[in-house]
C-alpha cells in the first residue's frame, strides 16, 4: 500500500484573506440603486414636477367647460325681454257694387 502525504496549511487569525471590502461594496451598492429607485418611483423630492402631458390636456379641457358655461350665462343674462306680436291688421271690408 502506498503512503498518502498530507500538508496542512496553518495561517495566523489576523492574516486571514478574503472578500469582505468587495461584499461591502457590493452592498453598498444594492442600497444605493435602491434609494434611488424609491425616490424615482414613488418618494417626494424637493422639486416640483412638471405636468404630464394628460394632466395639461385634462386641465385645458376643464377650462375650456369653464368658459362655456360662463358663456352660457351671460348668453341667459342678455337675452331680450320677448314683446307681444303686434295684432294682424284686418283689410277693411268693402261691400261689393
Amino acid at each position: 500500500m502506498a503512503l498518502e502525504e498530507r500538508t496542512t496549511i496553518v495561517t495566523p487569525a489576523g492574516a486571514r484573506k478574503g472578500n469582505g471590502f468587495l461584499y461591502f461594496a457590493v452592498g453598498a451598492l444594492i442600497v444605493a440603486v435602491g434609494v434611488l429607485a424609491w425616490m424615482f418611483y414613488s418618494g417626494q423630492t424637493n422639486r416640483a414636477a412638471p405636468d404630464s402631458a394628460v394632466e395639461r390636456a385634462a386641465d385645458a379641457i376643464g377650462n375650456a367647460a369653464d368658459d362655456i358655461g360662463d358663456s352660457a350665462r351671460d348668453a341667459t343674462r342678455n337675452i331680450p325681454e320677448l314683446q307681444p306680436a303686434p295684432a294682424p291688421q284686418h283689410a277693411p271690408v268693402i261691400p261689393p257694387g
